[in-house]
């Protein structure tokens, strides 16, 4: 699952650069597959895929700290339904 979801983020980024408008226009096309994938993630693989994401930005980026929030918030959601099992 996570490898299909880093290939869609590579190709949307190759997109987005790209020089042609018709290219960069199919963006939405990949965002749109990149948002059903990621609907079939688990919370653990949302969180291994946001150390993926986080690993882009400067630990000074606003980004950075909201991709540090959401891992810690996924990590503590695991670890009370994990004790309450």
């Amino acid at each position: 699952m996570q490898r299909a979801v880093r290939a869609l983020i590579q190709r949307q980024r190759e997109l987005a650069n790209s020089p042609h408008p018709t290219e960069r226009f199919r963006t939405l096309w990949v965002a749109a597959m990149l948002d059903r994938q990621l609907a079939r993630c688990s919370d653990r693989e949302i969180g291994s895929l946001l150390s993926f994401v986080q690993d882009r930005f400067h630990i000074f980026e606003p980004e950075f700290a909201i991709c540090r929030h959401a891992q810690r918030s996924l990590l503590l959601r695991n670890i009370k339904e994990d004790f309450s099992e």
